[in-house]
């Protein structure tokens, strides 16, 4: 979580006009998760996840689209 705190950005992941913050631990998690996913399943060739909504520990990815390569070695 700490390069998610030193993103210039990381101000949107604070408390806004009254609104739940995001927890930076559980942004931090979807990331490492979804690069688990990429790295267990090479033949995806490209993802856009867009957007990635967060409230809290609430995160959900609104439209994702992946492109996958089937004739990967």
């Amino acid at each position: 979580t700490l390069m998610i705190r030193n993103l210039k950005a990381f101000r949107l992941f604070q408390r806004f006009r009254g609104k739940e913050g995001v927890d930076a631990d559980a942004f931090a998690r979807i990331i490492v998760q979804v690069s688990g996913l990429v790295m267990a399943a090479p033949e995806i060739e490209e993802m856009d996840i867009n957007p990635l909504m967060a409230i809290g520990n609430h995160i959900q990815a609104v439209d994702t689209r992946i492109k996958i390569d089937f004739m990967r070695d």
